[in-house]
Parts: structure tokens; sequence; C-alpha cells
């Protein structure tokens, strides 16, 4: 009987060391690969600047450009953050960012961030305080997002990505990946 005891014991520990080192490899390949925070010294001051939590702006860039500095989109959005050219004019003429917006500076990740930051802060901001509203307004424009305010589409207090019905898709699956990366930066990183 004794014998069976320390061979159940024995295995039982090595069971439990083989689960911890999966849980490991997984926490490692979650954080290495999956949910990265590259730049993250950058994101984290320009975040405190505008008033953002630096997960939130990790998970709108991983989104955006999958952390691909030199990401041009369709639609010629640039950088991380994707950034249009006359938005980043725009932000730049009201917050002076850099001196001079070009198409070699906008790739630049500080420039990319700090505009970028700036701009996700402004929309929080005009749509007082609501995330979800300023996520979909960060990808389908503030015009799109007004008027789905206007029509009822969706109601200024906004507090659930699950249960609504936008009319672009692209938009309700924007804002559901930028939440769900958003709170796994936030259980991987808290």
């Amino acid at each position: 009987m004794q014998k069976k005891s320390k061979h159940f014991i024995k295995g039982l520990l090595i069971f439990f060391i083989i689960v911890a080192c999966c849980i490991f490899t997984c926490i490692y390949i979650l954080k290495e690969f999956i949910y990265p925070r590259a730049h993250f010294d950058i994101i984290k001051e320009e975040a405190s600047k505008n008033s953002i939590d630096p997960y939130l702006i990790l998970a709108i860039i991983k989104t955006e450009s999958g952390f691909n500095k030199l990401a041009t989109s369709q639609k010629n959005a640039k950088g991380l953050m994707q950034i249009m050219d006359s938005t980043a004019e725009e932000i730049n003429n009201n917050a002076e960012v850099v001196e001079d917006i070009n198409e070699a500076n906008i790739y630049d990740e500080n420039i990319n961030i700090a505009l970028g930051c700036k701009y996700f802060s402004d929309l929080v901001n005009k749509y007082e305080g609501n995330y979800y509203i300023a996520i979909c307004a960060y990808n389908a424009g503030m015009g799109n997002v007004n008027k789905w305010l206007e029509q009822g589409i969706i109601s200024k207090d906004l507090d659930n990505y699950k249960n609504i019905e936008l009319p672009f898709n692209e938009t309700q699956k924007y804002l559901k990946k930028v939440i769900i990366s958003y709170k796994m930066y936030r259980l991987l990183y808290n």
C-alpha cells in the first residue's frame, strides 16, 4: 500500500509540474506574441498626457495595425494607430504635437502614437467619457457615429458591445476586437 501511495503522490507532483509549465508557457506566448506591449514607454507617456488607459491604446494599436509601424490601409490611414493625413493635420493644428506633419514622420511611432492618443482623447471627451462610442468613432468616423446617435441606432450611454447592431459590420467587429484585446491586456499585465 505504501508503495502505491508514493507512486500516486509522485505522479500527482509530476502532473502539477506539467500543468504549471503549460500555464507559464501559455502566459509567455500570450504576452510575447499575441498581446505584446510594443512601444509601451511611448504609449504610457502619451496615454498619461491624454488621461487614457495605456492598455486601451495597446488594444487599439493591436487592432489597427498589428504593431506594424509602416502599415498603410486601403483608405491611406498610416502607422501604428492608422491616422489619416487630414486627421493628423487637424490634430496637430489644435495640439501642436510636431512642428510639421509629412509623409515620413506620420509613420514615426512617437508622432503617430502622440497624434492617435490625442485624437482618441478628443473623441472620449466629445462623447462624454464613453469609450465604446469613442472606439466606434475612431473606426467609422465622427460623422457616422453622430448620425447613429441622432437616429437612435446607438445610445449616448452605450455600455456594452455585445447587444448592439451597428450599421457598419466592420465597426461592430472592430469594437468587439478592441474591447476583447483591452480586457486581455488588463488581465495579463495588471
